[in-house]
């Protein structure tokens, strides 16, 4: 009877599993502790993130409708707010649905880089304000956390390979911090010197030839 090689068996799928627990040395490799909570984060971020985002909304519509002193934002930037806790929303609405993680990247991403305009621009004008765009702020970041934790988008991967590649190099002693770094002041002092000279020597050579009376 023939057997469908395309497809690997049940044993081949846990051999692989097994092999991958084990380094090249034959050492047992534990999971990193956020890769094993990050996938279980997503859920709560997006619920904190539609939440968030509603109590934008709605809040700053009603300011529109019925504003409130202790609340001073201008009408463009309580629609600005308002249009963040939309976008905020749907970002929720999209994580709790499980869909791609670059879109969810991306969505969290405009949030944040949103949210911290928002702020810039509403950080003088009361506390309620203030407080919102820092709140906005942390979710915003916890959600993309979240993200890149449960699709793996690469943040994370980026971030310790850079790491890795700091670690491969080779800083400098303290003795040769100090010497290079007195080659370099000595130097420049000694261009400024020399370009000091020169604008002397012309400007002396200039203002001499300007004071020749011709005929």
């Amino acid at each position: 009877m023939a057997q469908n090689l395309s497809t690997p068996s049940k044993d081949a799928k846990s051999a692989e599993k097994k092999s991958a627990r084990f380094d090249a040395h034959g050492h047992a490799v534990k999971k990193p502790f956020w890769s094993m909570i990050a996938p279980k984060l997503l859920l709560p971020a997006s619920i904190l993130f539609v939440a968030g985002g509603l109590f934008l909304a709605v809040y700053n519509t009603l300011q529109i409708i019925t504003p409130l002193e202790s609340y001073a934002l201008s009408t463009g930037l309580k629609v600005a707010s308002g249009l963040l806790g939309l976008l905020m929303a749907i970002a929720g609405v999209l994580g709790l649905l499980s869909k791609k993680g670059k879109t969810l990247m991306t969505l969290g991403t405009l949030s944040l880089v949103y949210a911290i305009v928002i702020l810039t621009a509403t950080a003088k004008m009361g506390t309620i304000a203030l407080l919102a765009g820092i709140v906005a702020i942390v979710i915003t970041l916890f959600y993309i956390l979240a993200t890149d934790g449960r699709h793996d988008v690469g943040l994370f991967r980026f971030l310790r390979e850079m790491l890795g590649e700091v670690k491969k190099l080779t800083w400098l002693s303290r003795k040769e911090l100090f010497s290079h770094t007195l080659a370099v002041i000595v130097f420049v002092l000694a261009m400024a010197l020399l370009i000091g000279v020169l604008d002397l020597v012309f400007s002396s050579g200039f203002g001499a030839l300007s004071s020749i009376n011709v005929g």
